[in-house]
């Protein structure tokens, strides 16, 4: 009965969450269900989606490299149709994308990683809201904490020279605090390796433009509380609109033939996990760190920038962060 399949979708993937990695890989009955819901029809009930991508990132994070390999183009394919056809739920093939980043080697991404960029910015250029932004970012921060801070700018100017400036002035700077406060961590982690790892940001051609902007729209993330908090009257009058919007589309998506609508089983909560557990336990302090091996390095360079550029309150801001992490910059 369709009805019940958004919640058998769930209640499946709940009892895989509490197995341990790998070990669904040798079952049949597994691997039969793997096959069944990368049927592409089941993406056509609303209902059913994100059920069906909390499924598939069970088994991405439990068999990443068994039977997800397997159906690996398969996969990307339930990214790009969620991504480009649905601004209702682009966000669970963000998730699905970002767990893929995560569990698997990165060398088994390497010969996707353009073609996931261009449906990323291709789908930006239709609808450039705040949801949509808000899920590039954290891929975004994603990929840089797998692959590199470098790689990351690589990837970006291989699809346009010099894009990576348009990404942090049109995205980074203006949209990275508004991301919500569980990806703020990893967002604010990533961004510090942008500003303190590659070359290209540290004496490369976008030192001079974008250094200081980046590092102030890091020290307004560390500031910022929600996005009730930071977004003006304006921003939040078309967060709604976009909201009813995509209230509207989902009664279209449901119609002429009836879908269920999903409703997330109150114990089958999907579990968040800290990437960088007690590796990192403070972002404010990791950046404090990053900084001071970036001015012992380069003597004056970033120092002279930041006492120019930024205002008394960010200076005091990072004053406390390298108190918070014992450090001291040179």
């Amino acid at each position: 009965n369709i009805e019940f399949v958004p919640y058998v979708l769930q209640i499946i993937g709940f009892i895989l969450e509490s197995r341990s990695s790998g070990s669904i890989s040798i079952a049949d009955a597994y691997r039969a269900l793997f096959q069944l819901i990368l049927t592409l029809s089941f993406l056509d009930r609303s209902g059913n989606i994100p059920a069906l991508s909390r499924l598939l990132q069970t088994y991405i994070e439990k068999a990443g490299e068994t039977i997800v390999l397997e159906k690996l183009t398969t996969i990307l394919g339930v990214f790009q149709r969620l991504v480009s056809q649905s601004k209702v739920h682009d966000h669970e093939g963000f998730a699905i994308l970002n767990l893929l980043i995560i569990n698997l080697p990165a060398t088994y991404l390497n010969n996707y990683l353009k073609d996931i960029f261009i449906v990323i910015f291709t789908r930006l250029t239709k609808a450039k809201i705040q949801k949509l932004i808000r899920c590039i970012i954290v891929f975004f921060s994603y990929f840089i904490i797998k692959y590199g801070a470098k790689e990351f700018i690589t990837q970006i100017d291989s699809i346009q020279a010099n894009m990576f400036q348009m990404v942090v002035e049109r995205l980074f700077v203006p949209e990275l605090s508004k991301v919500d406060d569980n990806d703020k961590k990893i967002c604010a982690v990533a961004v510090t390796h942008l500003l303190c790892d590659p070359e290209q940001m540290i004496n490369g051609i976008y030192f001079n433009y974008l250094w200081l902007i980046l590092l102030q729209a890091l020290l307004d993330l560390f500031q910022s509380t929600n996005d009730l908090h930071i977004m003006s009257a304006a921003e939040r009058k078309k967060q709604a609109q976009e909201e009813a919007e995509e209230e509207l589309l989902i009664g279209l998506d449901d119609t002429p033939d009836y879908t269920p609508a999903f409703s997330r089983l109150a114990f089958a909560k999907q579990p968040r996990t800290d990437l960088f557990g007690s590796s990192i336990p403070d972002a404010r302090c990791h950046l404090a760190k990053c900084l001071q091996e970036l001015t012992s390095s380069h003597p004056n360079q970033f120092l002279s920038v930041m006492t120019n550029g930024l205002s008394k309150e960010q200076l005091l801001d990072i004053q406390k962060y390298c108190a918070l992490a014992n450090v001291t910059l040179i």
